[in-house]
C-alpha cells in the first residue's frame, strides 16, 4: 500500500511539473486599475486555490454544527415493548 501510494504522489508530481512547462507563458492580468504579467501556470493555480478555499468555506457554512439538543433529536427512538405484569 505504502509504494503505491509514493506511486501516486511522483506521478501526481510528475504532471504538475509538465503542467508547468507547458504553461510558461506570460499572460497580462488587469484587474481595474491593477495590471500584472504572471505566468499562465501560476495564475490557474491560484484561481484554483481560491476555488477551493471558497468551495470549503461555502461547504463550512451550510453543514451546521450540530447541538446536542438537535443530535438528541434526531436519534431514532427505540421502540418500547409493552410487557404485561
Amino acid at each position: 500500500m505504502k509504494r503505491i501510494y509514493s506511486i501516486l504522489i511522483l506521478s501526481i508530481a510528475l504532471l504538475f511539473v509538465v503542467f508547468i512547462i507547458q504553461n510558461a507563458e506570460m499572460v497580462d492580468l488587469t484587474f481595474l486599475i491593477w495590471g500584472i504579467e504572471i505566468s499562465k501556470a501560476l495564475l490557474m493555480m491560484i484561481c484554483a486555490a481560491v476555488g477551493f478555499l471558497l468551495g470549503m468555506l461555502a461547504f463550512s457554512f451550510s453543514s451546521s454544527k450540530k447541538t446536542p439538543e438537535k443530535e438528541q433529536a434526531e436519534k431514532p427512538q427505540e421502540p418500547t415493548s409493552h410487557t404485561p405484569s
